[in-house]
């Protein structure tokens, strides 16, 4: 399972955006950190999307909770396909 963003709160907490949301099935709650961008959208156009709002889902993360201990962004989204 590909886990295309994690935050990490104080304490442990994890919140992410990974198989469990783009892989749901469509009229399913999502409570990950893409507010629903990626639900059920499938993986490809998941890191598509998280791509371009990745920055904006962190921003928005550490503004309601300034004490992130870390950001992992899955190397899937980092890396730009060449073809």
């Amino acid at each position: 399972m590909a886990t295309l963003l994690a935050i990490i709160r104080p304490g442990g907490r994890t919140q992410r955006c990974d198989a469990r949301c783009y892989d749901a099935r469509k009229g399913t709650a999502c409570d990950c950190l893409c507010a629903g961008l990626n639900h059920a959208a499938g993986r490809d156009v998941a890191m598509i999307l998280t791509r371009q709002q990745v920055q904006a889902w962190i921003a928005a993360a550490r503004e309601r909770d300034p004490e992130i201990h870390d950001v992992e962004i899955g190397l899937e989204v980092q890396a730009i396909p060449l073809f």
